[in-house]
């Protein structure tokens, strides 16, 4: 079985690889996968992303980069939150 992945580091990881906070519209979260809006969907690396230890997979749905997490994505997405705030991201309605 695969280790678990740090929160915090792979909250980091997947920032970077959707191209950081200034590319974050919004994010949400849903039981099993973290929801990305971008602002730039080019800039996201999206295989990058699948090989995250953690990472089950990822799919562009409804306008969204979705990152389906193996456990653990309310973490994540409080991590992810933690993270941006310190840069002064907020929310976007």
């Amino acid at each position: 079985m695969a280790e678990t992945p740090d929160v915090d580091a792979l909250a980091a990881q997947v920032l970077h690889l959707v191209g950081g906070p200034d590319n974050v519209e919004r994010l949400t979260h849903c039981w099993a996968r973290l929801r990305f809006v971008l602002r730039d969907d080019s800039v996201a690396d999206d295989d990058a992303l699948g090989v995250l230890p953690g990472v089950v997979m990822v799919v562009r749905q409804s306008g969204q980069l979705q990152v389906a997490l193996q456990s653990g994505p309310l973490a994540v997405h409080a991590a992810l939150v933690e993270q941006l705030a310190q840069v002064g991201w907020q929310a976007r309605a």
